[in-house]
This record gives structure tokens, C-alpha cells and sequence, in this order.
């Protein structure tokens, strides 16, 4: 049977997360900005019971009972020897009682009893049939125990006990009954101790909970990592249908990744307590950083800025239009300059740069990104006093400001589009993931020498299904890795 070490082997979970982080396109600065909301995963968990019975046919013995011995009757006139075993006759079945599994075991009993000397004509073939139940309850404990609580029990359909006639009758249930009652007991503390050994749950637990607070490497163009930061771990109860052992297995943690190299070392919390019962809803919450050069800062700027005109309320009503944007950084502002065409009557054509610093700032919609505590500055190369005072106009100077606007909504919905277009996908074998990613909205950013860092965050739904069973065969077929 599956020990609960293997539905929690930390490689599917590992891999359920890369693809998952590798589709955003992460990258952060070097410092990872702190979660303002936990991630919790729930991953379903179900152990088929055709594995079980498969294993547990592979468990019970085939021989129950074996008896060869003389009984003295008639006040020990008449020996008579009884010879015969108890043996499985079927297969081992499995179902789902309640909270238990229950295995029904068909047994056989085949004896012959055959008096001595003159009476050895009464010679008589005897037996009867019996089922063993053997019913297993799992239990989980949050001291991080893993096992089940199995009891046996079984009952003849027919008495063990033949009549040869001329008074001679003789029971071997008393022989036989010992036998299958010290087998049921070996079989029963046998399977509780491989289940609570074989599963050393808190050993294997503290090893997933230390592996996934390892960075691993991001395969993209420049040095980057993922980290998952966990932070608590549950587990509901287990339950059982009619053709699996389930559980739900729930991880509250932050997720998140960084540009460079992971350090050496990462200090790793010790693992908590196991939470058991119900779990809470699941949902992520990802840090989404994206890397904005500031060329393709430029244009976006560029592109939101063509589209509008300025008429200027004076003779002649010249028109103000931005024909390029240039963002580049200045300590932790911006500088954006902006290059404008001013058309006016009788061929009027002027060109003109003007400089708008200020700190980026997000707008309450979460995807629009202005400057704020801004400086404006026009450049007076090749411009007439008459032009220069034009562009000093307070509208003129506001026209020119909102040209310093980046609208990041069309790059948000092409990362959330391509994060769901990954899903739902099959990392491994038996490891099916699935789910929604809600909107992306700029949280914070930071102005750095070659790009524009604005972290987004991603709400969303994320389900993993497990099957066990596919997930230990495939790693028993690639040497458990």
C-alpha cells in the first residue's frame, strides 16, 4: 500500500511549482519584497484501493493452519488421527466501511481423521469455511504520526468437528483457532508497523519542508531563482469512497523569485506542528516582477502619448503633439523627456524637448503607472521667446506631464493569458495541475540602472490532483527520481 511518505514526496511538488513560476516570466531585484497575502495550496490526494488489494494479496499468507496430531477417544480406547490446514481459497477484496477499509480474506478448512486398528473404516474427510475481516482505519496525528488501527476477526460457517459414528466424535476447533488467531495477530501489528515505519512521516516531512526552502535556478536569459518560503502545513482526516483512500494535503506559503544568484545559504524555519482538519480555501497570491527596459518603457509611453493633441488657446491656435518619449533613470526618479511638434498657421513647425522628472508612482486601478512630485523643464534650443512661453503654459506643461504615463494593462493580460494558457498541464505521472489566474495588478517598483522593476501580484485559484498510485509506479520506472 502507498505510504503517505510517497503522496507527499517533494519532487511533484517541486515541479508542480517551477513550470508554474517559469510561466510568469519572474524576475525580481535582489531583495524580495515581503508577501502581503499567503498562498495556500491544496492538493487532493487519493490512494486507489486496487492498489491496496493488490498489496494486501501480496501480504496474507496462504496457510493458516496446520494440524497433524492424535486425539485419544473414549478414555484414550480409540486413537485417532486428525491431519489438515487452513488455507486461502480467493482472493483478497477490499472495500470502504465508514471510516475504515475492510479486507475479506476466504479461508478453507480441509482435515481427515482416521482411527487406529479395527475402527480404521470410520475414516472421515471433514471441514468448513470462514472469512477473516481484517478492518485498517487510517489516522494522521500532529505530532506528524502516519498509520492505521487494524483488528481481525473470523468465523466458521460450519463447526470444526466430524461424527465417525459408534460414539466416536472429536472437534479440532480448539487447535485450529489458536493458529488463525496468532496469524490474524502477527498479520495486524505486522501491517501497523510497516505502515507507521514505512511512511516516517515526520523524517520525510522535515526533509520536504527543508528542500522546498531551497532556491533553485531559473532557466532564463539573465541569472534568476524561485524561492518558496512555507509556512505551515495540514491535513484533513482521511476518508474513503468506493474506490479510494483520499486526503487533502494543504501548504500555506510565499512564493517568489529574484534575479542573480541564489545565495549559499537560506535559513530554514523548523517544521511546525501538522495541522489537522479542515483546511482553508485555496488560493494563490504570486509576486509577479516584470523587467521594463526602459526603451520598451519608452514606447509604451510613446504610444499613449500619440494618440492625444494639445490646441493652444492663442493666435492661431497651434497644435501640440508628442512625437517620441525617452524614459531613463536618475537616481530613484525618472526622467522622462518628451519631444514635441508644435504646428501653427502660415507653416508654423517647431520641435521642441521638454524634461518631466519625477518619482513612478501607481494608480489606484493597479495598472497604470505616472510620475508624481514632478519637475518640468523646457529646453529653449531653437526656440523663439514666443514659443518658449507657450510651452510654459500650465496646460501646455500638464500635456506634457501625462505623456510621462505608462500604461501597463496590455502587458499584464498577455502574462496572465499566457500563465493560464499553461494550464491545466501534467508536470509528472499522476500529477494533474489546474486553475485560474485572477488579474495582475502593479503593487510597487523600483527604478534601478537598466530597467524599470514593477512587481505585480497575481490572485488566483490553483488545484493539483495526485493519484498515488501512478505517481510511485512512475517513480519506480525512472529509478524514484
Amino acid at each position: 500500500m502507498p505510504s503517505f511518505c510517497q503522496m507527499l514526496y517533494p519532487r511533484p511538488m517541486r515541479r508542480v511549482l517551477t513550470p508554474l513560476l517559469l510561466t510568469l516570466g519572474m524576475t525580481l531585484p535582489a531583495a524580495l519584497p515581503t508577501a502581503e497575502a499567503a498562498s495556500t495550496l491544496t492538493v487532493p490526494v487519493h490512494v486507489p484501493l486496487a492498489g491496496v488489494q493488490q498489496a494486501a494479496n501480496a501480504q496474507v499468507p496462504q496457510e493458516f493452519a496446520r494440524v497433524d496430531q492424535t486425539q485419544s477417544l473414549l478414555g484414550g480406547a480409540v486413537q485417532v488421527r486428525v491431519r489438515g490446514t487452513v488455507t486461502r481459497t480467493a482472493q483478497v477484496s477490499v472495500k470502504a466501511d465508514g471510516d475504515a477499509l475492510v479486507l475479506s480474506v476466504p479461508i478453507r478448512a480441509e482435515f481427515r481423521a482416521e482411527p487406529g486398528g479395527a475402527l480404521a473404516s470410520l475414516a472421515r474427510n471433514f471441514g468448513g469455511a470462514a472469512t477473516i475481516t481484517l478492518r485498517l482505519t487510517p489516522y494522521v496525528t500532529p505530532t506528524w504520526e502516519v498509520g492505521v488501527r487494524a483488528s481481525a476477526e473470523h468465523r466458521w460457517t460450519d463447526p470444526l468437528a466430524v461424527d465417525l459414528g459408534r460414539g466416536l466424535k472429536l472437534s479440532v476447533q480448539s487447535l485450529v483457532d489458536p493458529q488463525v488467531r496468532a496469524q490474524l495477530d502477527k498479520l495486524t501489528a505486522q501491517i501497523e508497523q510497516q505502515v507507521r515505519e514505512g511512511a516516517d512521516l515526520r523524517r520525510r516531512a522535515g526533509t520536504l519542508w527543508a528542500r522546498a526552502q531551497r532556491p533553485w535556478p531559473l532557466p532564463t536569459p539573465e541569472p534568476a531563482y524561485a524561492l518558496v518560503r512555507p509556512l505551515g502545513l495540514g491535513v484533513t482526516p482521511p476518508r474513503l469512497t468506493p474506490d479510494a483512500l483520499k486526503l487533502d494535503v494543504g501548504a500555506t506559503l510565499d512564493l517568489g523569485a529574484a534575479l542573480g544568484q541564489p545565495p549559499a545559504t537560506v535559513k530554514v524555519s523548523p517544521l511546525p506542528p501538522l495541522k489537522v482538519g479542515p483546511l482553508s480555501a485555496p488560493g494563490i497570491e504570486l509576486s509577479v516582477p516584470l523587467r521594463l527596459p526602459y526603451p520598451e518603457l519608452s514606447a509604451l509611453a510613446a504610444r499613449y502619448a500619440a494618440q492625444q493633441t494639445l490646441t493652444l488657446p492663442v493666435p492661431g491656435s497651434p497644435v501640440l503633439r508628442v512625437t517620441g518619449v525617452q524614459v531613463q533613470p536618475v537616481g530613484t526618479r525618472l526622467r522622462v523627456s518628451v519631444q514635441a511638434r508644435l504646428d501653427g498657421p502660415l507653416g508654423l513647425s517647431l520641435r521642441a524637448t521638454t524634461d518631466v522628472t519625477g518619482t513612478p508612482a501607481v494608480s489606484a486601478d493597479g495598472r497604470t503607472v505616472s510620475l508624481r512630485d514632478v519637475e518640468v523643464e523646457t529646453r529653449r534650443e531653437g526656440l523663439t521667446g514666443k514659443a518658449v512661453a507657450w510651452l510654459a503654459d500650465a496646460r501646455a506643461q500638464a500635456f506634457v506631464t501625462r505623456a510621462a504615463h505608462f500604461d501597463l494593462g496590455p502587458l499584464l493580460a498577455r502574462a496572465q493569458a499566457q500563465a493560464q494558457s499553461k494550464l491545466p498541464f501534467t508536470p509528472l505521472p499522476g500529477v494533474m495541475v489546474g486553475g485560474q489566474v485572477g488579474a495582475l495588478s502593479v503593487q510597487s517598483m523600483a527604478v534601478q540602472p537598466a530597467a524599470l522593476v514593477v512587481t505585480a501580484r497575481a490572485a488566483g485559484r490553483l488545484q493539483a490532483q495526485v493519484n498515488a498510485g501512478e505517481l510511485v509506479d512512475s517513480g519506480r520506472g525512472n529509478g524514484g527520481r
